[in-house]
């Protein structure tokens, strides 16, 4: 790492926490496996792996559309291609396993955009608006919640819940749920790992769903596993790349970053992209810092997501030197 131009003092302090700071999204596994009914040592196990496949390929591509897509009927045709591993997981149930880097080379040889493995968490919050007491983010009807946490297994979407609340918290929190208060109701999302939140209301005639996180703000009328899609969906077209560049690395310079306060900014900003896996410090100068950022994705995908959280504008006067630039909006 190289430290140039800056005072002393800052050098130093930037060098300590140089070696520190670092960025991680969480990951989510079996995204290359899908169960569905049959039996593993059927013989009609080009059928099993064919409705497998596509449970897979909707999880990799973030479109419930991908199971339809004519663009995709010949790679469907071909399930045994890409599957490796068949196992039995309960009675009438198979869990058909892919070659992800081959699945992978021919979704995008047929054009689709492929979701990393790295995946917004959403805190889910359910209350009732129907005469009586209220669920509250702890005490969710167990068929509803079930039936969230099935939807999210089958698009890859980690959710979680809000638990060990104390009493005033959780009236609070229940406060701004029945209101429709969304932002606070995401800060205590960040307390359980997740960066956005999912709030149902369930009434007499039906539910009702709002939104708020990194793919923006949203509502949704109907079933819960329909909420869950729809939200899938929104991170899917938001996240999805046009190719995977798995532990890939990005030059970013970022202008204006002039003291501590304006660098622990900076790196949060960059870390806080969707899809980066680690974010350090390579080289300072003036009030231009260098990193280099891990992410799953292409240049292009990268500026565009900084871009959404508005405090990383474009850089006008950089220099075509293969970096991704910006400056930072004090």
């Amino acid at each position: 790492m190289k430290l140039l131009g800056l005072p002393n003092r800052l050098a130093l302090a930037l060098l300590g926490l140089a070696l520190s700071v670092g960025a991680s999204a969480a990951a989510v596994e079996g995204l290359y496996e899908g169960v569905v009914p049959g039996d593993s040592p059927s013989g009609e196990r080009a059928a099993v792996a064919g409705e497998a496949l596509k449970q897979v390929v909707v999880r990799l591509t973030g479109r419930r559309s991908a199971a339809t897509d004519g663009a995709l009927a010949p790679l469907f045709a071909e399930p045994l291609r890409f599957a490796q591993t068949y196992r039995s997981v309960a009675p009438g149930q198979v869990a058909v396993g892919f070659e992800a880097r081959g699945l992978d080379a021919a979704l995008v040889a047929a054009g689709q955009r492929i979701w990393p493995r790295e995946r917004p968490a959403t805190l889910l919050v359910l209350v009732s608006e129907r005469p009586g007491p209220s669920a509250t983010p702890l005490a969710a009807d167990p068929e509803l919640r079930r039936e969230l946490e099935r939807s999210a297994q089958l698009r890859g979407l980690p959710v979680a819940w809000a638990t060990g609340l104390d009493p005033g918290t959780l009236q609070a929190r229940l406060a701004d749920a029945l209101a429709g208060r969304l932002e606070p109701l995401r800060a205590l999302g960040r307390q359980f790992g997740a960066d956005g939140v999912l709030l149902g209301k369930a009434a007499g005639a039906g539910s009702s769903w709002s939104w708020l996180g990194p793919a923006g703000t949203g509502t949704f009328v109907g079933p819960a596993g329909e909420a869950l899609n729809v939200l899938a969906d929104h991170y899917g077209a938001q996240f999805a790349t046009q190719r995977v560049t798995p532990g890939g690395a990005l030059s970013v310079a970022v202008r204006g970053v002039r003291d501590l306060a304006s660098y622990a900014a900076t790196t949060q900003l960059l870390a806080a992209v969707e899809g980066v896996r680690d974010v350090a410090l390579e080289e300072a100068g003036g009030s231009a810092l260098r990193f280099r950022v891990s992410f799953a994705g292409d240049a292009e995908t990268f500026r565009q997501a900084a871009f959404a959280g508005g405090r990383l504008l474009p850089d006008e006067d950089s220099s075509a030197d293969g970096a991704v630039h910006f400056v930072l909006r004090p």
